[in-house]
């Protein structure tokens, strides 16, 4: 688990552009279509009142006690591009750039997350156990008021990692079994930008090294001007 300096320019003209054409939706402009689309998954009212339960020690741990929690967040309240872009056209190519072209450029499998939070937004407590792999979490913070957090087992306790404003790197690897779990999730006050390049070998195992090296490779590209 690890924070990285983006140095890459051109990593950081590819980010920006990403960032730009998100900001183009009219969702930012319409709340009234930003009310009627918001995704607030299993949490409702309550996401709107107080979200940041959902991302307390207590929750935590009621998570972890959980033995059908599968890896992906219950609850959180943001908008998934791929959502934005059934009612926004002008969201659909830099939708379909992240979810193919960008994490091959990375040198990655796929794109596990691509996702706008608003003020306000997060994501609860959860592993990704289903989708298990080492993962670059690129996001961009309006003014960096928000966190990513992650719960360390050797030091038993959480650590909160603050944004910055605009863009910050942030590598994990998340696994499948109990041993490998790293129970993360994140919060913002202000409209905040995340997109997930995923290296996975779950359903390769014989190129479990190569792909350590391709997560390597692009670690070293990230920070290298």
């Amino acid at each position: 688990m690890a924070e990285l300096v983006l140095r890459n320019k051109n990593i950081l003209k590819k980010l920006d552009w990403i960032k730009s054409e998100v900001l183009k939706s009219k969702l930012f402009e319409d709340r009234d279509l930003f009310n009627t689309y918001m995704v607030y998954h299993d949490s409702g009212k309550e996401a709107k009142t107080n979200p940041e339960q959902f991302l307390s020690e207590n929750w935590l741990f009621k998570k972890m006690s959980d033995p059908n929690h599968k890896g992906h967040p219950k609850e959180y309240a943001s908008f998934p591009v791929s959502e934005m872009e059934k009612r926004d056209e002008r969201v659909r190519n830099v939708n379909h750039y992240v979810r193919n072209a960008f994490p091959r450029e990375l040198g990655a499998e796929d794109n596990a997350v691509f996702l706008w939070y608003p003020p306000g937004g997060f994501v609860g407590w959860h592993t990704n156990q289903n989708n298990p792999g080492y993962q670059f979490i690129f996001s961009w913070s309006e003014k960096g008021d928000g966190y990513f957090q992650y719960y360390d087992k050797k030091e038993n306790k959480i650590i909160k990692l603050p944004d910055k404003p605009g863009w910050q790197v942030r590598h994990f690897h998340f696994g499948a079994t109990e041993e490998e779990h790293c129970w993360h999730s994140a919060y913002t006050n202000v409209n905040r930008i995340t997109v997930c390049a995923l290296f996975r070998y779950w359903d390769k195992p014989h190129f479990k090294d190569q792909v350590k090296q391709l997560r390597d490779e692009l670690i070293d590209e990230i920070e290298s001007e």
